[in-house]
């Protein structure tokens, strides 16, 4: 089965406990350095929110919309990570990042059903005491909680896109664009974001907002707009050439 690495990846296989018994992950894996814009689901938002600029794009293949965290102002230039490859540890790292090298891929059944598959980037493994199967190819403790939390970032994933659709639905999603001058006079443009509107929120039958409201959506809503203020400190980031290379 032919997989699209997810971006930040070097590639993706279907994870098998056979064909990858005996491996980890390897310790202090960079990861992100080139992604301006990382994905973050809408349960991250209040913490995403206090450092990040949250956005929604246009995902390219389709009209769906998914919910970013925007860290750099320039494409393949992370603003949040250091010259050793690691997230400035005083910053939340979405949970993007801490999945890597997992992912998740639709594959198609004999029935012509679709079904979830995990997988990973295979560069990112190496030969360890602590593996994520065990010589037996039997799952390990290390494994079951990488499980638990692939699965439920998954969860917060699907969660997302009903929040998305309803958002595109409501047509409460409008395009911006940012630009920012530093002193020494390079120019940034950021293009093809989209926000919610405010002025078309505020216009919304009580209904339809006490429906937000019950989803959760309508304080995660305001949790963005909110976060948007955070342009300002992407500028004070690329002025000051910072990403710090500590991590927790």
């Amino acid at each position: 089965m032919e997989l699209t690495p997810p971006p930040g990846y070097q590639g993706v296989v279907v994870l098998d406990k056979e064909r990858h018994k005996g491996l980890a992950v390897r310790q202090s894996l960079p990861f992100g350095a080139q992604l301006n814009a990382v994905y973050v689901t809408a349960t991250e938002f209040a913490l995403a929110g206090r450092d990040y600029p949250l956005i929604f794009l246009q995902e390219p293949s389709s009209t769906d919309f998914v919910s970013m965290a925007l860290t750099g102002l320039a494409a393949g230039k992370n603003l949040f990570v250091g010259e050793q490859g690691v997230w400035d540890s005083t910053v939340y790292v979405p949970a993007y990042v801490r999945r890597y090298p997992f992912c998740v891929a639709q594959a198609n059944q004999e029935d012509g059903q679709q079904t979830s598959v995990i997988c990973v980037d295979e560069s990112a493994l190496e030969s360890s005491a602590n593996p994520l199967f065990d010589k037996k190819a039997e799952p390990t403790t290390v494994w079951q909680t990488v499980e638990k939390f692939i699965n439920d970032m998954e969860a917060a994933r699907q969660q997302t896109n009903r929040m998305t659709r309803a958002l595109d639905d409501l047509d409460l999603l409008e395009p911006f664009e940012a630009q920012a001058m530093l002193q020494g006079g390079e120019k940034f443009q950021l293009k093809n974001m989209f926000r919610v509107s405010e002025k078309k929120l505020n216009k919304l039958p009580a209904d339809v907002i006490q429906d937000l409201m019950a989803e959760g959506s309508l304080a995660r809503i305001y949790l963005h707009i909110a976060s948007l203020n955070n342009f300002s400190r992407l500028v004070d980031r690329a002025a000051a050439g910072v990403a710090h290379s500590t991590i927790q």
